[in-house]
């Protein structure tokens, strides 16, 4: 008898916590107050993830590949436990409980796990008769979540293929999205599946991201101030709140007369307290023309940094893995570093391992911080001790996953070519060149590194460089993208220059060399680009920035002497965070925008009736393993519910991942407009070279392709599955 239900899901958390305390237990570190619980739940996660995936090659994705991997890890990492460390606790407990340090670390672990909760509670919600409702800033990432854990489960995609790409290596991270897998076959519905991992392994990630910050800073207020920093810190876009609050108004209420956003008059105090209930969906992303306000002279150019928490915290399941790995990961080396401990740097570097299966970007920044660190203090047996097991492990799924296609010059949405050089990041409006544009004299502010010689970079470097517009608008850019932070750098160099305790203490305490790494961080990415879609640089970037929080968090927090100091560190504190704040109030509340009417809320239906039909049918009455042809719907029932593969699944998904797709979408236009009246006929060779089993006529136009539903009406196919909005016909007998 396989135990199913509550009765193992329970059983699961029970021994995934249990595995992670017995995996805790190898990290020789002299752990802060509570700092050992939210280690335990993330290393459990990951370390029974990891197993469970080896095991379900062999025994499929069912309930034991779930409940055997974190028994067998708790049964062996706790073997080595010793009751008397209990017989301790009665002495140490009072004395803990008495220190500040314990009070901050229980308040954070109270608060930020109340907080995670609430918004992962809200991430993906089961609505009336089953329907799938997702937040709205979750609906496209969570689309293709669901479509690879349903792949996992429904779809046996075993050894894993990419789900949305027919017959492709699987090069994203995908163990993020197998684990929910697992907790399908104990029996949790796809929502939970999904929520209750990406609560488990936030709240652990923003706790250890405090207890780094604390660590480092020898000061618990600076550490919740640097996970605020992390979760909220935004650039200057508040500076537009007003104006975008009236122009929001002007949308969503008739008769609202916006010119009194732009002068002050009779109607200024009605507007402004009209505005507190109207604050726009995404205040810190410009061009204000974003969501339709078409704002006039908007007071910042070319805002690019999210607000953390909405965009990477809670839609990028990955995110939130590689953010607690790389925090646990730099406590160990940093104080391995310091007190020159062996054992710390190999579990470091083990720690590092794991993460390119979970947030390649995350080993990137774990390697180099490994590097600076122990190089700069001389410290060459530690750096081995971190860099081999992290190079061994880790670097050949690294490997594979950057080793694929590295997208096309051309392409049906244009080109999707990377790596490329892009000084100055996004502080431009960049249009990259290939090496041979560049030599014709083509105008580019970027330069893609495929078949470019040194003499083509060395001419793009001079070309960029000699220009002085470029510095005024790489500082003005990053003033605007991150606020106050460079000249708080500024200020904490020069700090650490002069004399006095406060100096001395900052200098103790080696802010500047825990910080060093995540500059060269942020060279890098000021650099080179590392992905097709040149924002995704933020996703590297955002290791720079948790770097940044800490010694910026310990300035705010520390140096202010006096009332008027401490007034002023406040004001500079609300800058960093009041973006950040503004907006995640505006998208938990879900307002409207020129392009939604009515507002679209802060949810939106990501299975409604129609898709729950579809997926039922197909799910009953095709192979788990059948290829169909797709429109490119991003919640798509067929893939995002019923877990079936497609030939092409959502373009901008693919097209992000660095895929040379010109052919199969061109392949996919053919097979969709159907046969001509006259001449060569391609659909059948092209639908059995496919191995296209069904065709799905689909609502919406993601894909921008034309479809003949007619003809394969014509053929009189059977139909599998209908609904409103969809119909989906068997096309095995067209394969000839």
């Amino acid at each position: 008898m396989v135990l199913t239900g509550w009765p193992a899901l329970t059983a699961y958390w029970i021994l995934v916590a249990a595995a992670g305390w017995g995996l805790t237990s190898f990290i020789p570190l002299r752990w802060l107050p509570l700092e050992r619980l939210p280690a335990a739940a993330l290393t459990g996660v990951v370390g029974s993830t990891l197993l469970g995936f080896i095991l379900a090659l062999a025994l499929g994705p069912g309930a034991a590949a779930a409940l055997l991997p974190p028994a067998l890890i708790a049964a062996v990492t706790l073997a080595r436990f010793r009751p008397t460390r209990l017989r301790l606790w009665p002495d140490q407990l009072p004395q803990r409980l008495g220190t500040a340090g314990f009070r901050w670390s229980l308040a954070i672990v109270v608060v930020t796990g109340l907080g995670s909760w609430f918004l992962f509670a809200h991430a993906l919600q089961v609505g009336p008769h089953g329907t799938l409702v997702a937040a709205s800033n979750l609906w496209g990432d969570w689309s293709v979540h669901t479509s690879y854990v349903q792949s996992f489960h429904l779809g046996r995609n075993l050894p894993p293929r990419d789900s949305v790409e027919a017959g492709t290596a699987f090069r994203y991270p995908f163990l993020v999205d197998f684990q929910p897998a697992l907790l399908e076959a104990l029996g949790q519905n796809l929502a939970g599946a999904l929520d209750m991992p990406s609560f488990v392994v936030g709240w652990a990630a923003m706790v250890l991201v405090f207890q780094l910050a604390t660590r480092v800073t020898r000061r618990p207020a600076a550490g919740a101030l640097a996970l605020a920093l992390v979760l909220f810190g935004g650039g200057l876009g508040f500076v537009g709140a007003y104006g975008d609050g009236c122009q929001q108004l002007a949308v969503s209420q008739p008769g609202f007369d916006s010119a009194a956003c732009t002068h002050l008059s009779t109607a200024t105090p009605s507007a402004v307290v009209a505005f507190v209930g109207h604050i726009p969906t995404e205040l810190t992303h410009l061009p204000r023309f974003y969501d339709g306000q078409q704002q006039v002279d908007p007071p910042l150019p070319d805002l690019q940094w999210y607000e953390p928490l909405l965009v990477y915290w809670l839609p990028q399941r990955d995110f939130a893995f590689g953010m607690g790995l790389v925090a646990l990961g730099l406590s160990c080396l940093w104080e391995a570093v310091r007190r020159r401990r062996s054992g710390l740097a190999i579990a470091a570097g083990t720690l590092t391992a794991a993460v390119p299966l979970f947030n390649p970007f995350g080993y990137l920044f774990l390697g180099l911080s490994a590097l600076w660190w122990s190089g700069r203090r001389g410290w060459w047996r530690g750096t081995a001790s971190a860099i081999l097991p992290a190079t061994l492990l880790g670097l050949p799924q690294l490997y594979f996953e950057v080793a694929g296609p590295h997208g096309s010059p051309t392409g049906p949405l244009g080109p999707n070519l990377f790596p490329a050089l892009d000084l100055g990041w996004l502080s431009h409006a960049a249009s990259a060149c290939t090496a041979t544009q560049l030599q014709s004299g083509d105008a580019c502010s970027a330069l893609y590194l495929a078949g470019a010689s040194p003499v083509a970079v060395g001419r793009y470097l001079l070309q960029t460089l000699s220009q002085p517009a470029f510095y005024g608008a790489f500082l003005g850019f990053w003033l605007s993208n991150t606020g106050i932070v460079l000249v708080l750098t500024v200020g904490l160099v020069v700090l650490v220059a002069a004399r006095g305790r406060t100096p001395a203490r900052s200098r103790r305490l080696q802010l500047l060399r825990f910080w060093a790494p995540g500059w060269v961080t942020f060279l890098l990415a000021n650099l080179v680009i590392t992905q097709p879609w040149n924002w995704d640089n933020t996703k590297l970037l955002s290791y720079w920035y948790l770097a940044a929080a800490i010694p910026l968090a310990w300035l705010l927090t520390q140096v202010p002497r006096g009332t008027w100091l401490r007034v002023l560190a406040a004001l500079a504190t609300l800058t960093l965070l009041a973006s950040g704040i503004l907006a995640e109030l505006a998208g938990m509340e879900g307002r409207s925008n020129a392009f939604q009417t009515p507002p679209s809320g802060a949810t939106s239906t990501l299975a409604g009736p129609a898709e729950l039909t579809v997926a039922r049918e197909v799910e009953r009455r095709t192979s788990p393993r059948a290829i169909f042809l797709t429109e490119g719907q991003p919640n798509d029932p067929v893939t995002s519910l019923a877990g079936r593969t497609a030939v092409l699944g959502y373009y901008g998904w693919l097209w992000s991942y660095g895929q040379p797709l010109a052919a199969r979408y061109r392949a996919v236009q053919l097979m969709y407009a159907g046969c001509p009246a006259s001449g060569r006929c391609q659909v059948g060779y092209l639908l059995a070279r496919y191995r296209v089993a069904y065709v799905e006529f689909e609502p919406g136009d993601y894909n921008q392709i034309s479809v003949n539903l007619a003809w394969y009406r014509s053929r009189h196919l059977p139909v599998v599955a209908s609904a409103p909005g969809y119909l989906i016909f068997d096309v095995r007998s067209l394969w000839r």
